[in-house]
C-alpha cells in the first residue's frame, strides 16, 4: 500500500499536468474528451493507451495498466512511490517535509554515490589503459566485445594496493566512507596502520540500481585468488538482495517484449545482450528474494528463470517459484541441457537460446515435473509423498481458480483421484505437520457469481450511493474472486472517490480502479437499482449456501469425535442459519 492520502500527494497531482508529462514521451491525439496514443509500456500497432486530464488518470486497454501521473512515472522509469513523489514534487515546485535525521542521511548517500560514480570511472579509465591488457585479453578470451564492455561499464582493478583509494583521496572523499562501501580495508593491527583496495587484480562490473547510478561493484579474480567473485559489502547504497544486475540496461528490452530473463551470473547477462537477448538479468550471486521478485513485478508482467543444469541451479529455481507464486507474478522456466547460458549461447547460437526460453514450462509445472522425478508413483507411498508435496504448495495459492486447476493437473498426472485430492486439500495438514491453519476448500467461483462481483464493484467505482448500499448488505469477505474481492476490500473501507483512491492503493489495485474508471456506468437508474438488488441477493445466497456447507462438515466432524458439546452448538447454528 501507498503512504496514506496527504495534502500534499493531492497537491502534487494537482500542480502536475498529466497530460504534459505523458505527452513527452507518447504522441498523444484528442479523442473527444479523452486522448489516446500508442501505449510505451507494450508494443503495438493501434492505440490503445488513454489519457483522461479532467481526472488525471491514464489506462491501456491492450496491456491494462493505468493509474494517476504517479504510477506512470513509477512506470517508466521503475521509480518507487515515493521516488516518484519526489521526482514529482521537484517538477512542480513542492518542498517535502524532511526531518533533519533525513536530510542528514540523504546528504550522506549522495556523497556515497558520488564516491562509487568515481571509482567507476577509475575501474573504466584502467581497462582501457596499459595496465589493463591482461583484463581486456580475458574479455576477448570470453568472447565479449568492445561495445558490451562499453554499454556495461566493465573496468578493472589494477593488482596494485592502494590505486583506487590514493585515486579516490585525491578525489577528496574521506577513507572513512570508502571503507564503508567496502572500497577499500584496513590493514591489520586498525586503521592507524593504512587501508588497502578490496578489488585488486580484478574484471569490475558496475551494479547499477533502476535509475542508472552505480551503487556497487563485482569483481572476477584474473588469477587464482579466493573468492573468484567478490561483491561490494552491504552498505546504505548497496543491498545485493534488492539488486539485479543489467536491469538497467534490460529495461527497454523488457518492456518492449513484456517479459524478463533471469540467469545467474554476470557473463550470463553479458552474453545474452550480446547474441541479442536483451531483456536478460541476473541475480548477484544470491538465491532470489522477495525484493528481487518485487523489482522484477515492477518492471515486468513476466519472468522467465534460466538457470543452470546442475542440481544447486534446478534447486535455486524451486527456491525462487515460491516468491513468484506468493507474489502471483506470471513465471516459467527453462532448464538448459547442460552447463550455464554463457556455454550454451556460445555453443548453439542465439535461436536455440530463444527456442528455449519460448518452451519455457509454467512455473507450477515445473514443480510438479521436479517432484514426479523425486517419487516412485508406482508405488502407494510414493503417490501419497507426491500429493503432499504438491498439496503443499497449491496450499499456498491465493487464487481458488489457480487451486482448482492445479489440482487437476496434479491428479492427472499422478494417477490419482480429484476428488480424494480436494478433501485432502481441503483438511489441512496432518497432525504433527505444519500446525498452519487448514486452507478453505478448493472452491471455483461460478460464472454467474464472478459476474455478480464485477458488476457490484464496477458500480462501487461509480456511485457512492451504490456502495454505501453494497455496505449495508455485504462484506469483503463476500466476495469471492480475489481480485474483486481486493476491489471491495479498498472500496467498502472508504467514503472517497474511486480517483481520489487510486493515490491510497497499490499499483495492481490502481490497475484495476482505473480500468472500471474507463467504463462509465451507461444505465438508467431504475436499471442500475435492478441489476444492485439482483447480485447483491445473489451473493447473499451464496454466503448462506457457505455457511451451510461449512457447517454439515463440521457436523460430520463433530459426530465422528463423538463432541456432544460441539454438535449441540453446531445445530442451533443450523437452526438460526434456516431462520
Amino acid at each position: 500500500m501507498r503512504p496514506p492520502g496527504t495534502g500534499i500527494t493531492d497537491e502534487i497531482r494537482q500542480r502536475v499536468d498529466l497530460l504534459e508529462v505523458v505527452s513527452a514521451h507518447v504522441a498523444l491525439k484528442r479523442a473527444g474528451r479523452q486522448y489516446k496514443g500508442l501505449c510505451p509500456f507494450h508494443a503495438e500497432k493501434t492505440p490503445s493507451f488513454h489519457v483522461d486530464p479532467e481526472r488525471g488518470l491514464w489506462y491501456c486497454f491492450g496491456c491494462h495498466l493505468g493509474g494517476t501521473v504517479f504510477d506512470f512515472v513509477m512506470r517508466l522509469e521503475g521509480l518507487t512511490f515515493p521516488e516518484a513523489l519526489e521526482a514529482l514534487a521537484a517538477r512542480a515546485g513542492v518542498a517535502l517535509p524532511r526531518p533533519a535525521e533525513e536530510r542528514e542521511a540523504r546528504s550522506e548517500r549522495e556523497t556515497m554515490l558520488r564516491a562509487l560514480d568515481a571509482a567507476a570511472g577509475f575501474f573504466r579509465a584502467e581497462l582501457e589503459g596499459a595496465r589493463g591488457r591482461v583484463a581486456r585479453a580475458y574479455l576477448a578470451q570470453r568472447g565479449v566485445d568492445e561495445e558490451t564492455a562499453r554499454r556495461f561499464g566493465l573496468g578493472y582493478a589494477p593488482a596494485a594496493w592502494d590505486a583506487l583509494l590514493g585515486a579516490l583521496r585525491a578525489r577528496g572523499f574521506a577513507v572513512e566512507l570508502l571503507e564503508r562501501l567496502g572500497l577499500v580495508q584496513a590493514r591489520e593491527g586498525g586503521p592507524g596502520r593504512g587501508h588497502y583496495d578490496m578489488f585488486r587484480h580484478r574484471l569490475i562490473f558496475p551494479i547499477h540500481d533502476l535509475q542508472g547510478r552505480v551503487v556497487g561493484f563485482g569483481g572476477r579474480a584474473l588469477d587464482d585468488a579466493v573468492p573468484k567473485y567478490l561483491n561490494s559489502r552491504e552498505s546504505p547504497a548497496f543491498n545485493k538482495g534488492r539488486l539485479l544486475y543489467g536491469l538497467p540496461q534490460a529495461r527497454e528490452a523488457i518492456r518492449e517484449v513484456g517479459e524478463a530473463v533471469v540467469v545467474e551470473g554476470y557473463m550470463d547477462v553479458l552474453a545474452c545482450h550480446q547474441f541479442g537477448v536483451r531483456n536478460a538479468v541476473a541475480t548477484l550471486g544470491t538465491a532470489l528474494t522477495v525484493d528481487h521478485v518485487r523489482l522484477l513485478r515492477r518492471v515486468a508482467p513476466r519472468v522467465v528463470l534460466v538457470y543452470d543444469a546442475d542440481a544447486p541451479g534446478l534447486a535455486a529455481t524451486e527456491r525462487g517459484l515460491g516468491l513468484f507464486e506468493e507474489a502471483e507474478v506470471v513465471a516459467r522456466v527453462a532448464v538448459l541441457p547442460e552447463g550455464d547460458p554463457d556455454a550454451f549461447l556460445r555453443r548453439a547460437g542465439a535461436d536455440a537460446f530463444r527456442t528455449l526460453v519460448d518452451q519455457a514450462l509454467p512455473m507450477f509445472e515445473f514443480r510438479l515435473e521436479q517432484a514426479l522425478g523425486r517419487h516412485d508413483t508406482h508405488t502407494v507411498e510414493g503417490r501419497v509423498a507426491l500429493a503432499d508435496e504438491m498439496l503443499a504448495v497449491i496450499a499456498s495459492v491465493a487464487n481458488p481458480v489457480r487451486q482448482s486447476e492445479y489440482v487437476r493437473m496434479v491428479a492427472e498426472r499422478a494417477g490419482l483421484a480429484e476428488a480424494a485430492l480436494r478433501q485432502r486439500l481441503a483438511a489441512g495438514p496432518r497432525r504433527g505437520g505444519s500446525g498452519r491453519p487448514a486452507p478453505s476448500p478448493v472452491l471455483e467461483p461460478a460464472p454467474g457469481r464472478e459476474r455478480a462481483e464485477r458488476d457490484l464493484v464496477w458500480l462501487m467505482v461509480h456511485d457512492l450511493q451504490a456502495r454505501a448500499a453494497v455496505r449495508r448488505h455485504l462484506q469483503a469477505a463476500d466476495f469471492a474472486h480475489p481480485r474483486y474481492a481486493k476491489l471491495a476490500r479498498v472500496l467498502l473501507e472508504s467514503d472517497e472517490a474511486a480517483e481520489v483512491l487510486c493515490d491510497r492503493v497499490d499499483a495492481e489495485v490502481v490497475a484495476d480502479l482505473t480500468r472500471l474508471l474507463f467504463r462509465p456506468v451507461d444505465l438508467a437508474e431504475k436499471v442500475k437499482e435492478r441489476v444492485l438488488t439482483d447480485c447483491v441477493r445473489l451473493l447473499q445466497a451464496e454466503r448462506l449456501r457457505a455457511a451451510q456447507d461449512r457447517v454439515t462438515r463440521e457436523l460430520a466432524a463433530a459426530e465422528q469425535a463423538g463432541d456432544v458439546e460441539r454438535l449441540r452448538q453446531l445445530q442451533a447454528e443450523v437452526l438460526r442459519l434456516q431462520l
